[in-house]
């Protein structure tokens, strides 16, 4: 048996071809990050966007980031107190220079009174195929009762609204039965997103990048208890295989991955992989230098630090920093906030700085500028 696999590798070293990747591997050493809290903290400039008052909108969580016009674009939703409540809306904010930030604004209000169910929930911002500033926002239902089991969002659709003459419009739903998590992407020649629908399963969604048809759905395989993945941000490595990289829901305390080798087209079942996560949202992008980075919560006890690495070919992640650690004290409690946290991150790579935008304690906003040159990755 060893003889025959000294043969395969000796074989495989003449031949010039590269060993399989493995989609379990993440992490280049679980040592990176086996003490998160002594992550070694990345130069940066950090501002407020928006911030939680006394009496006023105290819940603020995913917000996304975008350049259009000369401006940063912030959204996120806003509520009154708790998570995904009645009243909660839409905010946005813009900016010259990322960090003086605009009064916000409303974006959009609540669909239906204080008194309706409705609710929105920001899903991202983003400048279409004609330059047309686009925001996405899930409507939903709180949760009812079925012979399914709990429909967590009731009559949930993803609507889009435009920026145009100074104002957003609503320009109708974008997919039904969506609840997606980032803003959608150019993948092999697609637009690409991801949805769970009202019973939080898992589907990747494709359609053409000129919108000449519509989305095609597909559920994302999976068997218990790698089933309930949720909240995945997604890259394209350097040949053309598509990685998501998946919260799970089960909270294994661990970041899940699926790898497409054809585009995006089919997906295998995600797999558990040595990446540790607090079990929150992830986001993972491409610097214009070629290395990709990967940003998450890597404390498995805590929203505390807010951790970014980096890998040459999007398989293996090393280099850990915290980008964020030693979280204030919340002042405004609520139902699903978290204290002592950072969580749900978007980043944007503009005039030499990656721009992360992430909720402080659920209550909020706050933009952190790192420039590239100051992660050194020139010289690995």
């Amino acid at each position: 048996m060893k003889r025959t696999l000294l043969v395969s590798i000796a074989l495989l070293a003449a031949s010039g071809a590269q060993p399989e990747h493995d989609p379990a591997v993440a992490l280049v050493s679980a040592e990176l990050l086996a003490r998160p809290r002594s992550l070694a903290l990345a130069p940066s400039r950090t501002s407020p966007v928006f911030r939680a008052r006394e009496g006023e909108w105290q819940f603020n969580l995913h917000s996304y980031l975008a350049h259009h016009d000369g401006k940063f674009w912030a959204v996120w939703s806003s509520g009154r107190v708790d998570e995904d409540s009645p009243t909660q809306l839409i905010r946005y904010a813009t900016s010259v220079d990322g960090h003086r930030w605009s009064e916000s604004r409303i974006l959009a209000d609540d669909p239906d009174g204080p008194e309706g169910p409705g609710s929105w929930i920001a899903r991202g911002i983003y400048v279409d195929h004609r330059g047309k500033l686009t925001a996405l926002n899930a409507y939903r239902e709180p949760t009812r009762q079925t012979s399914q089991g709990p429909e967590v969002w009731f009559n949930l659709r993803l609507e889009r609204f435009e920026f145009e003459g100074g104002q957003w419009l609503q320009r109708g739903t974008e997919i039904e039965d969506c609840m997606s998590n980032y803003p959608p992407r150019a993948v092999a020649g697609w637009l690409f997103l991801t949805c769970r629908n009202s019973f939080m399963q898992m589907f990747t969604a494709r359609r053409a990048i000129a919108g000449g048809g519509g989305w095609e759905l597909r559920r994302l395989p999976g068997e218990p208890p790698h089933e309930f993945m949720s909240e995945p941000s997604w890259i394209v490595d350097p040949e053309g295989a598509v990685h998501l990289f998946f919260r799970d829901g089960r909270r294994s305390k661990f970041l899940y991955r699926s790898v497409s080798r054809d585009g995006g087209e089919t997906w295998p079942a995600p797999v558990r992989t040595n990446y540790p996560d607090a079990g929150s949202k992830n986001f993972a992008g491409r610097l214009s230098n070629g290395w990709y980075y990967l940003i998450n919560n890597p404390n498995p006890d805590s929203r505390d630090p807010l951790g970014i690495s980096f890998s040459r070919d999007g398989w293996k992640f090393g280099r850990p920093l915290a980008l964020r650690s030693g979280a204030p004290e919340q002042r405004y409690p609520g139902r699903a906030k978290n204290r002592f946290s950072f969580q749900y991150p978007h980043a944007i790579e503009k005039n030499g700085s990656l721009w992360v935008i992430y909720s402080t304690n659920k209550e909020d906003i706050e933009i952190s500028e790192y420039r590239i040159a100051d992660f050194r990755l020139e010289n690995q």
